[in-house]
């Protein structure tokens, strides 16, 4: 079989057509693959860190809900500022209780850098300045009532000395303490009167 000038061409223009369609079809579509799947990797990326961010999310809820709850907790250990005068007669029965003499009790006036500035609703602090005299077993259990006290107090500074003209194991017990208290009533401000 003789081969022509139509055969010739036939058979390029077959085998232009498959190599035509590889470059104009195939090829554009596998970049078009290629993009799409970078995008699709690209928002799956996204996903996850979205998942690992409401992941994130419902455990500082939870977090956030535990947090309150100890607040609670901690504000219904803190007694009203009208109650403060109940928690200094706890503490003085406290003190009588386990056989110890209250030489002195008194208030002291709270540090100005400790001083709430803008809050007046919340937590505050009591500074009390306390003496007793007595057996140190009954200091010890002393301590350990005001430990076991449903209120929040703090014993910040201690001295203790024996005592030279008392008994063996009698000893004066100097501390400053404080009580945290709940201040429910707001303060207002004073209106400025104008002379005129």
């Amino acid at each position: 079989m003789k081969l022509g000038l139509r055969e010739i061409l036939f058979i390029v223009m077959l085998m232009a057509i498959p190599l035509a369609a590889w470059q104009f079809v195939f090829v554009p579509q596998n970049h078009r693959n290629t993009e799409l799947m970078k995008q699709i990797e690209a928002r799956q990326e996204r996903l996850r860190e979205l998942n690992q961010t409401i992941a994130t999310m419902g455990d500082l809820r939870k977090e956030i809900e535990s947090l309150e709850q100890a607040v609670k907790f901690f504000q219904s250990k803190l007694p009203n500022e009208k109650e403060i005068d109940k928690v200094l007669q706890e503490v003085w029965r406290l003190a009588e209780g386990n056989h110890l003499t209250a030489r002195s009790i008194r208030t002291l006036s709270p540090a100005a850098d400790k001083a709430p500035i803008a809050a007046v609703d919340g937590p505050h602090e009591l500074p009390i300045a306390m003496q007793l005299e007595g057996d140190f077993r009954g200091f010890y259990a002393f301590l350990q009532s005001l430990e076991n006290q449903p209120r929040i107090m703090r014993i910040k500074k201690m001295v203790l000395e024996k005592l030279k003209d008392g008994p063996e194991g009698y000893i004066q017990a100097k501390f400053d303490m404080s009580i945290f208290f709940e201040r429910s009533t707001k303060v207002e401000p004073c209106p400025i009167k104008s002379s005129t």
